[in-house]
């Protein structure tokens, strides 16, 4: 059974008091090439670095050892890079055995607790989770202490252009756009609306009313039948999956209309159905 690490990092490192916290040379430890967190702003960093020299590093690192006196970080690469800066020789650190997926688990926990990685950073280290190591959505849900809606919508932005991601990465748009974008029923629409996003300026509200007023072409032709809402069927099914649910019945056909209000109602339904989005 994996070992749940949603409880912070905090709770990991007190857990490591009978081995204690060691001083390391700067020199022998090595970034951590798994790190879901690519980007670290230079500004921060050097904010970080001045405030290094003045009182030091106050939470250690958490490290594995790679080698004879080699070590490879698991949590804290930015206090890593911002005592580079102030010219420390050595930094405290708590050394764990870890494989790579409790390695990249914990750098995730890390990044997430401290809102220090971007939705996409979040959502291409929940992808290799789920790639490399076989997790569920609701298992990096629990590690992570978000909810499984959460893991899915970030996930989700996989699926955007690279020029799309390319925006939220670099900060010229947010997630929201990103998922309002994800509406799109085409590549080049898509960035057609990206286009109209950065010039215009439009908010995540103004992109959804885009999309929503985007022409979809003829509406398709209403068959003859009979709405059937008080169906004891129909009634069951809105208990069930607590939604509007209508029965539509034909002469040789009918159609189950499940009517939902946003994305993570709708995510709530596939959930029910037993569905899981990736």
């Amino acid at each position: 059974m994996r070992r749940a690490l949603g409880r912070g990092l905090s709770q990991l490192l007190a857990d490591q008091h009978e081995s204690g916290t060691s001083e390391i040379a700067l020199d022998v430890i090595r970034a951590n090439p798994t790190q879901p967190r690519t980007h670290f702003d230079e500004q921060s960093l050097e904010e970080l670095a001045e405030s290094i020299r003045q009182v030091g590093i106050l939470s250690p690192l958490l490290v594995r050892p790679v080698g004879e006196n080699q070590y490879e970080i698991i949590a804290g690469e930015r206090r890593w890079r911002a005592a580079k800066l102030a010219g420390l020789a050595s930094v405290p650190a708590v050394v764990r055995a870890a494989n790579g997926q409790a390695t990249l688990e914990m750098a995730i926990v890390e990044n997430v607790q401290r809102e220090d990685i971007g939705p996409l950073e979040a959502a291409e280290a929940y992808d290799r989770l789920i790639q490399e190591f076989g997790l569920t959505q609701e298992e990096i849900a629990a590690r992570v202490g978000k909810s499984r809606s959460s893991i899915a919508n970030q996930l989700r932005l996989l699926k955007l252009t690279e020029e799309a991601r390319s925006a939220i990465a670099n900060g010229r748009i947010s997630e929201g756009h990103g998922r309002a974008l994800l509406l799109a029923k085409s590549t080049a629409e898509q960035l057609e609306w990206l286009e109209r996003i950065l010039t215009e300026g439009l908010n995540v509200r103004q992109t959804e009313a885009l999309a929503k007023s985007t022409p979809r072409g003829p509406a398709p032709a209403k068959p003859d039948v009979v709405h059937d809402h008080e169906n004891p069927l129909a009634v069951a099914l809105r208990e069930y999956f607590t939604a509007p649910v209508k029965i539509a019945r034909g002469a040789k056909k009918g159609t189950i209309t499940i009517d939902f209000f946003g994305e993570e109602d709708l995510t709530r339904i596939f959930d029910r159905l037993g569905i899981e989005l990736k």
